[in-house]
């Protein structure tokens, strides 16, 4: 706890910054709130900012500075503002305890036990609001502790939050009244703590007590002088900046260490410091000739040096800087060496784990560019084998494929078999990369083996899936697809889906999906069941198929996107090809983030 002290000017300030906290404190506010609240009365009273503080503070010596009789001698009553502007202010404002007009005296005693205390000394009577502790007002003060108060003033009569406002805010006015009613001592320190210091708020470190004696608290504080608070605060700067400092006197052979150098180079401060002999010992051998350099640098050329050191200590190897700058006397020779030490370890710890980060996201670059790049090639080997559009019996076909940066599985496949029919199929493997590239050719490829047996549409996919549960090998690897027969001469499609988008049906300028019940995804199943769909198809209608890439879009829903691509189908016009292209501009299927596969098929 400190008071004002100072004159002129910076008293005035003084008086307006301290009214201006006590205001923001009384009422639950910012400092800011309380110079507004200390401007507002100096409004409404018609006076100056420092007479209002001083009443505000209670000051008895208001008339010396020739302010009027309003207000001097008693806290002043700001309700009829706060009513006005801040009325939750009011719920504390209305049971602010009044200023005792006579101090009482305190037991005969107290003017003793103050005059032996040899640092900062007073004593408190309680003030009391419905029974419970509103503040405590100073009874007496020790000679030092009269030292804080403004000139010409005393602290007699002076309440404990008007003296200094962060009693408060730092939680020791709590800690004086349960000293006062529990009857134990409190002590803190030392502890940072912002005071009025002549005439400004400034930090200090202090230590604290207060005990109930008698009717009141004796409270008695410490300042810490200014060398001891300027040593706290080089150690502080030490630990946080890790940094240690040493010096050797070459005459004396004398090292002094700080506190910090002994933790840096793990040394218990019992052993005293290291010798500059028994330096060597700590580094690592490969660090040897550096410091070497560095000592010649000090003693021969006469010039400060700095290196990075590892050292040996029970923790571990540390990473050390080490300035040394040598101290000449008149003849340029060394007299002592000032040493100056940083651990860096955890810089370097650091450091390390982003260099090995920054190395696996290489490697994994590399690699999925390696993959992209094969899965690209296994692409082009096995699509390409189709020249479309392809003439087949009774039907056109054409085929479009549109690649993104991750390589898909999606795949299209139309052939004629030796029955007379033929078989169109579309799908997707699951994933992107090398493993839906290899899972896609082997889908495809083992597709169009079990075509020849003749078997229809839905053996055809119940052993595609077994194809795909057989090569997941025991992990999770699932895929879809839609395959069907075209009889040539009744123009019937017979189909299933295995959680594959449905196909879209374009006749006479309209279009609609062909709604059928799926099955489930391959590779989910051991022994799913996938439903026959028949279709009849008529001349010159023409059967989308497509991978859910065009459809499955960020910022349009599904069913929005799907009835754009019927609309698209239904409009396009020309041949195959050319209905291909129209639908790919109407979607903007280039710019998807997955990969698009459509397949149409115009029926002759």
């Amino acid at each position: 706890m400190e008071g004002i002290s100072g004159g002129g000017e910076t008293l005035e300030q003084s008086l307006i910054q301290q009214a201006a906290r006590v205001l923001a404190s009384r009422y639950n506010g910012d400092p800011a709130d309380g110079y507004q609240y200390l401007s507002a009365l100096a409004r409404d009273r018609g006076t100056t900012l420092t007479r209002t503080a001083r009443s505000v503070l209670g000051e008895r010596d208001a008339a010396r500075d020739g302010a009027r009789g309003e207000g001097a001698g008693h806290v002043f009553d700001s309700s009829r503002y706060l009513r006005r502007t801040h009325p939750k202010a009011m719920e504390r404002s209305d049971k602010e305890p009044p200023s005792f007009d006579d101090v009482p005296d305190p037991p005969e005693w107290v003017d003793s036990v103050l005059a032996a205390i040899h640092v900062y000394g007073c004593y408190c009577l309680p003030l009391r609001i419905d029974g419970r502790i509103a503040d405590f007002v100073v009874v007496r003060a020790n000679e030092r502790a009269a030292d804080i108060a403004a000139p010409g003033s005393s602290l007699i009569g002076c309440r404990l939050t008007d003296i200094n406002p962060n009693v408060l805010s730092s939680g020791l006015f709590d800690e004086h009244v349960r000293a006062f009613e529990s009857g134990e001592p409190f002590s803190r320190g030392p502890f940072e703590y912002i005071g009025v210091r002549n005439g400004r708020f400034e930090p200090s470190t202090a230590t604290m007590k207060s005990v109930r004696a008698g009717p009141g608290l004796l409270i008695t504080w410490e300042l810490q002088p200014e060398e001891d608070q300027l040593l706290a605060r080089w150690r502080q700067s030490e630990r946080l900046a890790g940094l240690g400092w040493a010096e050797w006197n070459l005459f004396t052979d004398e090292i002094v260490w700080t506190r910090r150098m002994y933790d840096i180079f793990g040394r218990d401060p019992a052993s005293g410091p290291l010798r500059m002999d028994e330096m060597p010992a700590l580094l690592l051998p490969e660090d040897l000739a550096e410091m070497e350099e560095a000592v010649r640098t000090v003693f021969e050329h006469r010039e400060a040096t700095t290196g990075e050191y590892r050292i040996k200590q029970r923790t571990g190897i540390r990473h050390v800087t080490l300035m040394m700058e040598p101290v000449l006397d008149a003849d340029a020779d060394p007299v002592a060496v000032r040493i100056l030490a940083q651990e860096i370890t955890g810089r370097r710890r650091r450091e390390r784990a982003l260099a090995a980060t920054q190395q696996r996201m290489l490697d994994e670059h590399r690699r999925a560019e390696e993959e992209r790049r094969f899965a690209t090639r296994l692409r082009e080997v096995i699509l390409p084998l189709q020249a479309f559009p392809m003439t087949l019996p009774g039907l056109v076909v054409g085929a479009r494929y549109l690649a993104t940066e991750r390589i898909g599985g999606d795949w299209h496949k139309a052939r004629p078999l030796p029955d007379g029919r033929v078989l169109l199929a579309i799908g997707d493997a699951m994933g992107h990369g090398l493993e839906a590239a290899t899972l896609m050719a082997q889908m495809r490829a083992g597709l169009a083996g079990l075509a020849y047996t003749g078997a229809e549409a839905d053996h055809l996919m119940t052993w595609l899936n077994e194809l795909v549960r057989a090569e997941a090998g025991g992990e999770v690897i699932t895929g879809t697809a839609l395959l069907g027969h075209f009889e040539v001469e009744t123009r019937h499609l017979s189909w299933v889906r295995a959680g594959h988008p449905p196909p879209i049906l374009v006749r006479g300028g309209d279009a609609w999906l062909l709604e059928a019940e799926a099955g489930p995804l391959l590779g989910v199943l051991h022994d799913p069941e996938y439903p026959l769909t028949e279709t009849s198809l008529e001349p010159d209608d023409l059967l989308l198929l497509y991978t859910d890439g065009i459809v499955d879009r960020r910022d349009e829903d599904l069913d929005g996107a799907t009835e754009r691509l019927m609309e698209a189908a239904a409009v396009a016009t020309g041949s195959v090809e050319d209905r291909l292209d129209a639908v790919i501009r109407a979607m903007r299927a280039d710019r998807t983030e997955d990969d698009v596969c459509l397949m149409a098929a115009w029926i002759r």
